[in-house]
């Protein structure tokens, strides 16, 4: 370590005039003084400012320069104008500290003195040389930045190792980084590595960039799993193996390619594809799929016919074909027109599968098929005989042959028969089949059978009694 002792340079300028011109040689007092900021704390490389002061003692007004040497070359100039009598004034220059030894010198030159009687007075270089100050410094270096120049500092990289220590095993004591690898000397002396050779085991990674540098092997572990990846069957710990990944194009070093936020491996569960974010290209990225129970693969994933995006759009449930439940497809519905998240599009309280007006408040039934709800139509059976009429008659006005005998109501009307009774003239043949449905036919021979069946029954208990009387 070197110490910097402040010097002030002071030139201190004396004129003796005399009463007529060049009658007395001028003479100069300087009283030596260099300043470098920082003190003793600056090395080699540092930038300071040298400072001096000039005193003007005997003119009126004084200008020149202050020119600065070191070992007689010029690291700067500065310059006073017009200085007052008995006034001081301190200038400087900005200087970078060489290495070693300096010998700074500050000169002052071409000097403009004016005089009490306004006169110029001239001063040429020859007579000021004897009038100037030097001093010899030196500059040590300070390689670690620590404050302490490295004559006197014992480690000078600041390393860890003793500049002895390094000098002994052949390391630069400058550098805390001999071979330059990105691994301090000191650090590579406790791990077992050569601070000299930038790839110690030699499998062309040095040893900063090398996660197993003492393995020829091995040097990277992209999952960080203890495991080099040249080893290592799935480097990114995806769960998709990295002959897998070169099959699909995946990026075996990356556990999620698209960055669709699943990873590849879980790609490969879904069946999507962990180079696309959108597999099927329906606008919906895998993962957010994934997470709404979607299928990734397939852009439709209830099978409905509608694509999933345009079911979340519409407030449909892409998981399911028929999103109310009515019993009516999705896209069925909205062929229709219906609304396929209302089971009762009109609100009429009839399911649209049921309704056949589903868009019709009013509307729901159509029991003769003819286009007009049974609302406003008269005659809802198309039997021919108005509603009103049939309610009065009894008849069932949305059955057009209420008593299912094979007439319609308005034939046995017609024909006089019973709408109501299948079998007008009860003689057990239904009026569509009896070709004269008003008369009874074959009464004789079912009464015939009535009374043979009753002498049958009697016969049969007398010959009971007496089977009973003989066991007796």
């Amino acid at each position: 370590m070197w110490k910097v002792s402040s010097f002030v340079l002071v030139f201190t300028l004396s004129l003796f005039l005399c009463s007529f011109a060049y009658a007395e040689n001028f003479s100069f007092m300087v009283n030596e003084g260099i300043t470098v900021s920082g003190g003793d704390k600056v090395f080699v490389g540092d930038t300071v400012k040298l400072y001096t002061v000039i005193v003007n003692n005997n003119f009126t007004r004084l200008s020149g320069n202050i020119v600065f040497y070191n070992h007689e070359k010029e690291i700067g100039t500065t310059r006073i104008e017009n200085l007052p009598f008995e006034q001081t004034e301190q200038v400087w220059i900005e200087y970078v500290l060489p290495e070693g030894e300096s010998n700074i010198k500050a000169v002052l030159t071409n000097i403009v003195a004016i005089n009490t009687d306004g006169e110029q007075v001239f001063l040429d270089n020859a007579q000021l040389q004897s009038y100037q100050a030097t001093k010899d410094l030196t500059i040590d270096l300070d390689t670690d930045s620590d404050n302490i120049g490295n004559k006197v500092d014992d480690d000078d990289d600041n390393d860890g190792l003793l500049d002895t220590r390094e000098q002994e095993i052949g390391t630069n004591p400058l550098s805390g980084d001999t071979d330059s690898d990105g691994i301090g000397d000191k650090k590579e002396m406790d791990d077992g590595l050569n601070p000299k050779v930038a790839d110690t085991d030699g499998d062309g990674h040095k040893d900063g960039e090398d996660l197993f540098p003492k393995d020829d092997k091995e040097w990277a572990d992209h999952d960080t799993d203890g495991k080099g990846d040249n080893s290592d069957d799935d480097d990114d710990n995806d769960g998709l193996l990295d002959n897998d990944e070169k099959e699909l194009g995946s990026d075996p070093y990356k556990p999620d390619t698209d960055e669709d936020g699943l990873t590849d491996g879980q790609e490969k569960e879904h069946g999507s594809d962990p180079t696309r974010k959108d597999t099927d290209g329906d606008g919906i990225d895998d993962k957010a799929e994934v997470d709404a129970g979607l299928n990734p693969a397939t852009s439709d994933t209830d099978g409905d016919g509608l694509g999933d995006r345009e079911e979340q759009e519409k407030g449909m449930n892409p998981t399911k074909a028929d999103t109310d439940e009515d019993e009516v497809n999705d896209k069925e519905e909205i062929n229709k027109g219906t609304d396929p998240t209302k089971a009762d599009t009109d609100g009429d309280g009839v399911n649209d599968l049921l309704d056949l007006f589903p868009l019709d408040s009013k509307e729901s039934k159509d029991t003769d098929l003819d286009g007009i709800g049974n609302s406003i139509d008269d005659d809802d059976d198309n039997d021919g005989i108005l509603d009103a009429d049939e309610q009065m008659n009894g008849t069932d006005p949305e059955k057009d042959d209420s008593d299912e005998d094979g007439l319609k109501d308005a034939v046995e009307q017609e024909n006089g028969t019973d709408p109501i009774n299948s079998d007008t003239d009860g003689d057990g043949r239904i009026d569509g089949e009896d070709s004269e449905p008003l008369i009874p036919q074959n009464q004789w021979v079912k009464r015939a059978v009535q009374f043979g069946a009753l002498i049958s029954f009697g016969i049969s208990i007398v010959f009971f009694i007496l089977y009973l009387s003989k066991r007796r």
